[in-house]
């Protein structure tokens, strides 16, 4: 076929194992499945007619070919990520500016360098100085409307007259427990397990939007909700045996010190979107770019195979 075939994608995907050592992890920062990396390598190297990969049990390791392709691509990647810029925005009038969002979630270890993340995401897809901070859902919605911020990232959808609400992706619902708790060495968490611990409710997220506590409450789950306020969340895990209704995506690690998270069983997951929330009359340039952009990458966070909500 001939290496006139070649697109961007296969080439990012390339480069990312290079740098990666793995395809699992390849696939993690760009934010796909391994999957998609696999046939995109293997369409690279048949379209190339040379291997790039030699494949061992810990990992991959570029071929000669392959570190010399790698060299070779470094700069056609940068280059076409501001041409890629320049195209989306130049039929907006409008030179690229800011992107400023905000991830909607409780404080968690580590969370730094998911903010960090997203907005790493946003500058190589589009070429914006972007930003991510953590906020609350109401604080958040409040700066929101005061212009502080282009848009809102939420797990679970929110419903105002004034906010346009996007679903770019799912999320898979876990369950946060103390390290010494009762259910902490089981693989996965059903929710007939939960039945006779309290479950936190957090009156700045929870009453917010359709997030995974107002979710599984609408389900009837057996268990206790209860209201907690930060400063008592740790007497929540520790001396109250209670637990903590939230995302689990591995990759992040330890959310909490001295805590562990376990996915809900598959019977008992259902998908949570995660979503974008803008104004309705004001939308800047920066983010309706964003929006059109990530609405064609696969957004799917955390454990696979979830069904979605029930409509």
């Amino acid at each position: 076929m001939g290496a006139k075939s070649l697109n961007i994608k296969q080439i990012r995907y390339f480069a990312a194992v290079v740098e990666h050592g793995s395809l699992s992890a390849a696939a993690k920062g760009q934010y796909v499945t391994v999957q998609a990396v696999s046939k995109a390598i293997a369409d690279l190297e048949r379209e190339l007619g040379q291997s790039l990969f030699v494949r061992e049990s810990r990992g991959v390791h570029p071929t000669p070919f392959g570190k010399a392709f790698y060299q070779k691509a470094l700069p056609v990647l940068d280059d076409f990520g501001e041409l890629e810029a320049f195209a989306k925005l130049y039929h907006e009038n409008v030179l690229p500016d800011a992107l400023r969002l905000a991830l909607c979630s409780p404080a968690f270890y580590g969370y730094e360098r998911a903010c960090a993340s997203i907005a790493l995401f946003a500058n190589r897809g589009l070429g914006l100085d972007s930003t991510v901070v953590l906020e609350t859902g109401t604080q958040g919605l409040s700066l929101l409307r005061a212009g502080e911020y282009d848009a809102l990232i939420t797990i679970g959808t929110l419903s105002t007259p004034d906010t346009d609400c996007v679903s770019v992706g799912a999320v898979a619902p876990g369950v946060v427990m103390s390290k010494t708790h009762p259910l902490a060495g089981q693989d996965e968490v059903s929710l007939a397990d939960l039945s006779g611990y309290p479950i936190a409710v957090s009156q700045e997220f929870d009453s917010f939007n359709e997030s995974i506590v107002t979710v599984y409450r609408r389900r009837k789950v057996d268990a206790t909700f209860v209201p907690i306020v930060p400063e008592k969340f740790d007497e929540h895990l520790d001396v109250h045996r209670g637990m903590c209704l939230m995302v689990h995506i591995p990759a992040l690690g330890e959310m909490y010190p001295g805590t562990v998270i376990k996915p809900l069983a598959s019977g008992d997951a259902v998908a949570i979107p995660l979503c974008l929330v803008s104004m309705k009359d004001r939308k800047s340039p920066a983010y309706l770019a964003f929006e059109r952009w990530i609405a064609s990458e696969l957004i799917v966070v955390g454990g696979g195979g979830i069904p979605p909500l029930p409509r």
